[in-house]
Protein backbone atom coordinates (compact mmCIF):
# COMPACT_ATOMS: atom_id res chain seq x y z
CA UNK A 1 0.00 0.00 0.00
CA UNK A 2 1.18 3.53 -0.82
CA UNK A 3 1.10 5.81 2.17
CA UNK A 4 1.74 9.35 3.35
CA UNK A 5 2.79 10.15 6.92
CA UNK A 6 2.38 13.70 8.20
CA UNK A 7 4.82 15.01 10.79
CA UNK A 8 6.85 11.84 11.49
CA UNK A 9 9.70 13.74 13.20
CA UNK A 10 12.01 11.15 14.83
CA UNK A 11 9.47 8.35 15.17
CA UNK A 12 7.69 7.47 11.93
CA UNK A 13 4.83 5.02 12.39
CA UNK A 14 5.78 3.37 9.09
CA UNK A 15 9.41 3.19 7.99
CA UNK A 16 10.46 3.24 4.38
CA UNK A 17 11.86 -0.27 4.65
CA UNK A 18 8.32 -1.43 5.49
CA UNK A 19 6.69 -0.16 2.32
CA UNK A 20 6.29 2.74 -0.11
CA UNK A 21 5.62 5.65 2.24
CA UNK A 22 6.31 9.36 1.82
CA UNK A 23 6.79 11.91 4.63
CA UNK A 24 5.41 15.45 4.82
CA UNK A 25 6.01 18.25 7.32
CA UNK A 26 5.87 22.04 7.55
CA UNK A 27 9.68 22.29 7.53
CA UNK A 28 12.70 20.27 6.44
CA UNK A 29 14.76 18.16 8.84
CA UNK A 30 17.30 20.91 9.57
CA UNK A 31 14.60 23.44 10.42
CA UNK A 32 12.79 20.88 12.58
CA UNK A 33 15.95 20.20 14.60
CA UNK A 34 16.27 23.93 15.25
CA UNK A 35 12.59 24.23 16.23
CA UNK A 36 12.75 21.38 18.74
CA UNK A 37 16.22 22.08 20.15
CA UNK A 38 14.72 23.42 23.40
CA UNK A 39 11.86 20.93 23.58
CA UNK A 40 12.46 18.56 26.49
CA UNK A 41 10.76 15.43 25.07
CA UNK A 42 12.53 15.87 21.72
CA UNK A 43 15.95 16.95 22.98
CA UNK A 44 17.45 13.45 22.95
CA UNK A 45 15.95 12.57 19.55
CA UNK A 46 17.06 15.53 17.44
CA UNK A 47 19.61 13.49 15.50
CA UNK A 48 16.91 10.95 14.62
CA UNK A 49 14.56 13.44 12.94
CA UNK A 50 14.12 12.02 9.46
CA UNK A 51 14.33 13.72 6.08
CA UNK A 52 10.93 14.58 4.64
CA UNK A 53 9.80 14.21 1.03
CA UNK A 54 7.43 17.17 0.99
CA UNK A 55 7.63 20.51 2.78
CA UNK A 56 4.24 22.16 2.79
CA UNK A 57 4.59 25.86 2.02
CA UNK A 58 2.55 28.60 3.74
CA UNK A 59 -0.80 29.04 2.02
CA UNK A 60 -0.59 25.65 0.29
CA UNK A 61 -2.77 22.63 1.06
CA UNK A 62 -1.56 19.08 1.48
CA UNK A 63 -3.37 18.03 -1.68
CA UNK A 64 -1.56 20.75 -3.66
CA UNK A 65 1.79 19.73 -2.16
CA UNK A 66 1.51 16.01 -3.00
CA UNK A 67 -0.57 16.35 -6.18
CA UNK A 68 1.96 14.55 -8.39
CA UNK A 69 1.92 11.41 -6.22
CA UNK A 70 -1.73 11.22 -5.12
CA UNK A 71 -3.90 9.29 -4.53
CA UNK A 72 -2.61 7.30 -1.56
CA UNK A 73 -3.99 4.18 0.11
CA UNK A 74 -3.49 5.61 3.59
CA UNK A 75 -2.46 8.76 5.45
CA UNK A 76 -1.03 8.73 8.99
CA UNK A 77 -1.15 11.75 11.28
CA UNK A 78 0.15 11.20 14.81
CA UNK A 79 -0.39 14.12 17.23
CA UNK A 80 -1.29 16.40 14.32
CA UNK A 81 -5.01 17.19 14.27
CA UNK A 82 -4.93 19.10 17.56
CA UNK A 83 -2.64 21.62 15.80
CA UNK A 84 -4.93 22.14 12.77
CA UNK A 85 -6.97 25.38 12.92
CA UNK A 86 -9.63 24.24 10.40
CA UNK A 87 -9.95 20.53 11.13
CA UNK A 88 -13.04 20.01 8.94
CA UNK A 89 -11.36 21.57 5.91
CA UNK A 90 -8.16 19.63 6.64
CA UNK A 91 -10.01 16.30 6.72
CA UNK A 92 -11.71 17.14 3.42
CA UNK A 93 -8.29 17.93 1.93
CA UNK A 94 -6.92 14.58 3.14
CA UNK A 95 -9.96 12.80 1.71
CA UNK A 96 -9.19 14.29 -1.70
CA UNK A 97 -5.81 12.51 -1.84
CA UNK A 98 -7.12 9.12 -0.68
CA UNK A 99 -8.44 6.28 -2.78
CA UNK A 100 -12.04 5.30 -2.09
CA UNK A 101 -11.81 3.05 0.95
CA UNK A 102 -8.48 4.65 1.91
CA UNK A 103 -7.59 5.08 5.57
CA UNK A 104 -6.78 8.21 7.55
CA UNK A 105 -5.05 6.93 10.70
CA UNK A 106 -4.99 9.37 13.63
CA UNK A 107 -3.18 9.30 16.95
CA UNK A 108 -4.75 11.93 19.22
CA UNK A 109 -3.67 13.15 22.67
CA UNK A 110 -6.26 12.64 25.42
CA UNK A 111 -6.37 15.91 27.29
CA UNK A 112 -7.05 14.18 30.61
CA UNK A 113 -3.53 12.72 30.68
CA UNK A 114 -1.48 15.37 28.86
CA UNK A 115 -0.33 18.93 29.52
CA UNK A 116 -3.78 20.05 28.23
CA UNK A 117 -5.34 18.57 31.38
CA UNK A 118 -6.62 21.98 32.58
CA UNK A 119 -7.98 23.12 29.21
CA UNK A 120 -11.61 22.95 28.09
CA UNK A 121 -12.71 20.31 25.59
CA UNK A 122 -13.44 21.58 22.07
CA UNK A 123 -17.02 21.51 20.85
CA UNK A 124 -18.65 21.13 17.46
CA UNK A 125 -19.19 24.88 17.32
CA UNK A 126 -15.45 25.50 17.54
CA UNK A 127 -14.81 23.32 14.49
CA UNK A 128 -17.74 24.76 12.52
CA UNK A 129 -16.59 28.31 13.26
CA UNK A 130 -13.05 27.56 12.05
CA UNK A 131 -14.42 25.82 8.93
CA UNK A 132 -16.74 28.62 7.87
CA UNK A 133 -13.99 31.18 8.42
CA UNK A 134 -11.50 28.98 6.51
CA UNK A 135 -8.87 29.50 9.19
CA UNK A 136 -5.28 28.79 8.18
CA UNK A 137 -3.67 29.83 11.46
CA UNK A 138 -4.59 29.59 15.15
CA UNK A 139 -6.80 32.37 16.49
CA UNK A 140 -5.54 34.67 19.21
CA UNK A 141 -7.94 32.85 21.53
CA UNK A 142 -6.22 29.54 20.68
CA UNK A 143 -2.80 31.05 21.30
CA UNK A 144 -3.81 32.73 24.55
CA UNK A 145 -5.61 29.68 25.97
CA UNK A 146 -2.74 27.38 25.10
CA UNK A 147 0.03 29.49 26.61
CA UNK A 148 -1.96 30.52 29.69
CA UNK A 149 -3.61 27.19 30.57
CA UNK A 150 -1.19 24.36 29.82
CA UNK A 151 0.16 22.68 32.94
CA UNK A 152 3.79 22.85 31.79
CA UNK A 153 5.60 24.37 28.83
CA UNK A 154 8.00 21.42 28.74
CA UNK A 155 5.23 19.15 27.48
CA UNK A 156 5.66 16.49 30.17
CA UNK A 157 3.17 15.64 32.93
CA UNK A 158 2.83 12.67 35.28
CA UNK A 159 0.51 10.61 33.08
CA UNK A 160 0.67 7.53 35.33
CA UNK A 161 -0.13 9.71 38.34
CA UNK A 162 -3.17 11.15 36.57
CA UNK A 163 -4.38 7.62 35.82
CA UNK A 164 -3.82 6.50 39.40
CA UNK A 165 -5.40 9.62 40.86
CA UNK A 166 -2.25 10.38 42.86
CA UNK A 167 -1.45 13.53 40.86
CA UNK A 168 -3.70 16.57 40.68
CA UNK A 169 -2.98 19.40 38.25
CA UNK A 170 -5.96 21.58 39.18
CA UNK A 171 -4.71 25.14 39.41
CA UNK A 172 -1.23 24.14 38.21
CA UNK A 173 0.25 26.55 35.66
CA UNK A 174 3.52 26.76 33.78
CA UNK A 175 6.39 27.98 35.94
CA UNK A 176 8.80 29.18 33.27
CA UNK A 177 7.18 32.67 33.34
CA UNK A 178 6.09 34.96 36.17
CA UNK A 179 2.46 35.24 35.00
CA UNK A 180 1.11 32.86 32.32
CA UNK A 181 -1.68 35.27 31.34
CA UNK A 182 0.74 38.14 30.81
CA UNK A 183 3.12 35.91 28.85
CA UNK A 184 0.27 34.53 26.71
CA UNK A 185 -1.04 38.00 25.92
CA UNK A 186 2.43 39.16 24.89
CA UNK A 187 2.77 36.20 22.52
CA UNK A 188 -0.57 37.18 20.96
CA UNK A 189 0.53 40.78 20.55
CA UNK A 190 3.87 39.75 19.05
CA UNK A 191 2.08 37.48 16.57
CA UNK A 192 -0.33 40.28 15.67
CA UNK A 193 2.55 42.67 15.03
CA UNK A 194 4.83 40.30 13.15
CA UNK A 195 2.34 37.99 11.45
CA UNK A 196 4.37 35.04 12.75
CA UNK A 197 2.60 31.68 12.85
CA UNK A 198 2.35 30.40 16.43
CA UNK A 199 2.03 26.61 16.67
CA UNK A 200 -0.37 25.60 19.46
CA UNK A 201 -3.02 23.01 20.27
CA UNK A 202 -6.12 24.52 18.67
CA UNK A 203 -8.42 21.62 19.60
CA UNK A 204 -8.71 19.56 22.77
CA UNK A 205 -10.17 16.04 22.79
CA UNK A 206 -11.04 13.03 24.87
CA UNK A 207 -12.11 9.78 23.20
CA UNK A 208 -15.74 10.49 24.08
CA UNK A 209 -15.67 14.07 22.84
CA UNK A 210 -14.04 13.06 19.55
CA UNK A 211 -16.77 10.50 18.86
CA UNK A 212 -19.46 13.03 19.76
CA UNK A 213 -17.96 15.62 17.42
CA UNK A 214 -17.54 13.07 14.64
CA UNK A 215 -21.22 12.11 14.92
CA UNK A 216 -22.20 15.76 14.62
CA UNK A 217 -20.01 16.22 11.53
CA UNK A 218 -21.70 13.22 9.93
CA UNK A 219 -25.18 14.62 10.64
CA UNK A 220 -24.08 17.97 9.19
CA UNK A 221 -22.70 16.27 6.06
CA UNK A 222 -19.27 17.71 6.80
CA UNK A 223 -17.25 14.50 6.45
CA UNK A 224 -17.11 11.57 4.03
CA UNK A 225 -15.32 9.28 6.50
CA UNK A 226 -16.59 6.45 8.65
CA UNK A 227 -14.82 4.94 11.65
CA UNK A 228 -12.93 1.80 10.64
CA UNK A 229 -11.24 1.24 14.01
CA UNK A 230 -11.14 2.97 17.38
CA UNK A 231 -8.89 2.29 20.37
CA UNK A 232 -9.59 4.37 23.46
CA UNK A 233 -6.75 5.65 25.62
CA UNK A 234 -5.00 2.73 27.28
CA UNK A 235 -4.03 2.77 30.96
CA UNK A 236 -0.93 4.88 31.70
CA UNK A 237 -0.84 6.33 28.17
CA UNK A 238 -1.94 9.75 26.92
CA UNK A 239 -3.25 9.08 23.41
CA UNK A 240 -6.05 7.28 21.61
CA UNK A 241 -6.18 5.89 18.06
CA UNK A 242 -8.76 6.39 15.32
CA UNK A 243 -8.78 4.95 11.81
CA UNK A 244 -11.18 6.69 9.44
CA UNK A 245 -12.18 5.08 6.14
CA UNK A 246 -13.18 7.17 3.13
CA UNK A 247 -16.63 6.05 2.04
CA UNK A 248 -17.49 5.73 -1.62
CA UNK A 249 -19.70 8.54 -2.84
CA UNK A 250 -23.24 7.28 -3.30
CA UNK A 251 -26.43 8.72 -4.69
CA UNK A 252 -28.38 7.95 -1.52
CA UNK A 253 -26.82 10.32 0.98
CA UNK A 254 -29.20 9.15 3.72
CA UNK A 255 -27.94 5.58 3.44
CA UNK A 256 -24.32 6.72 3.48
CA UNK A 257 -24.99 8.86 6.54
CA UNK A 258 -26.69 5.94 8.27
CA UNK A 259 -23.65 3.72 7.65
CA UNK A 260 -21.31 6.44 8.92
CA UNK A 261 -23.30 6.83 12.13
CA UNK A 262 -23.47 3.06 12.60
CA UNK A 263 -19.66 2.94 12.51
CA UNK A 264 -19.35 5.08 15.65
CA UNK A 265 -18.55 2.86 18.66
CA UNK A 266 -20.10 3.33 22.08
CA UNK A 267 -17.61 3.90 24.90
CA UNK A 268 -18.57 2.90 28.42
CA UNK A 269 -15.88 4.93 30.15
CA UNK A 270 -17.11 7.91 32.20
CA UNK A 271 -17.47 11.13 30.27
CA UNK A 272 -15.79 14.35 31.42
CA UNK A 273 -18.44 16.43 29.69
CA UNK A 274 -21.77 14.58 29.83
CA UNK A 275 -23.79 17.24 28.02
CA UNK A 276 -21.37 17.60 25.12
CA UNK A 277 -20.64 13.91 24.78
CA UNK A 278 -24.04 12.19 24.83
CA UNK A 279 -24.52 9.94 21.78
CA UNK A 280 -26.95 11.31 19.22
CA UNK A 281 -30.41 9.69 18.87
CA UNK A 282 -29.35 8.40 15.46
CA UNK A 283 -26.37 6.52 16.89
CA UNK A 284 -28.01 5.25 20.08
CA UNK A 285 -28.89 1.56 20.13
CA UNK A 286 -31.53 -0.28 22.14
CA UNK A 287 -30.57 -3.61 23.69
CA UNK A 288 -32.92 -6.14 25.29
CA UNK A 289 -32.08 -8.86 27.77
CA UNK A 290 -34.03 -11.70 29.37
CA UNK A 291 -34.55 -11.62 33.16
CA UNK A 292 -36.07 -14.14 35.54
CA UNK A 293 -39.23 -13.45 37.55
CA UNK A 294 -37.11 -12.98 40.69
CA UNK A 295 -34.86 -10.45 38.94
CA UNK A 296 -37.95 -8.68 37.59
CA UNK A 297 -39.45 -8.44 41.09
CA UNK A 298 -36.20 -7.00 42.47
CA UNK A 299 -36.02 -4.43 39.68
CA UNK A 300 -39.63 -3.33 40.26
CA UNK A 301 -39.00 -3.05 44.01
CA UNK A 302 -35.89 -0.97 43.40
CA UNK A 303 -37.86 1.36 41.13
CA UNK A 304 -40.57 1.83 43.76
CA UNK A 305 -37.99 2.60 46.45
CA UNK A 306 -36.26 5.12 44.17
CA UNK A 307 -39.62 6.72 43.33
CA UNK A 308 -40.49 7.13 47.01
CA UNK A 309 -37.01 8.51 47.70
CA UNK A 310 -37.31 11.12 44.96
CA UNK A 311 -40.77 12.17 46.22
CA UNK A 312 -39.49 12.60 49.78
CA UNK A 313 -36.50 14.59 48.50
CA UNK A 314 -38.82 16.95 46.59
CA UNK A 315 -40.94 17.46 49.72
CA UNK A 316 -37.85 18.24 51.81
CA UNK A 317 -36.65 20.78 49.22
CA UNK A 318 -40.05 22.50 49.14
CA UNK A 319 -39.86 22.98 52.92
Amino acid sequence: MRGLEIGPLANPRVRKDQGPVRYLDHADATQLREKYADNRPMRSALDRIIEVDYVIEPGKTISQTVANDAPFDYVIASHVIEHIPDLIGWMADISSILEAGGILSLVIPDKRYSFDVNRSISGVGDLVDAYLRRLHRPTFRDIFNFHSQIATMEGVVDTAGLWAGTTDYKGVVRTDVDDPDVAAFQICRDSADSGEFVDVHCHIFTPQSFLSIFGALVRLDLTDFEIAAFVATQVNTLEFHVSLRKVASGTDRAQVRKAQLASIPFLEEPSLSPIAELPSPETAETHFMEVSELERSILLLKRRVMHVGRRLLREVRRR
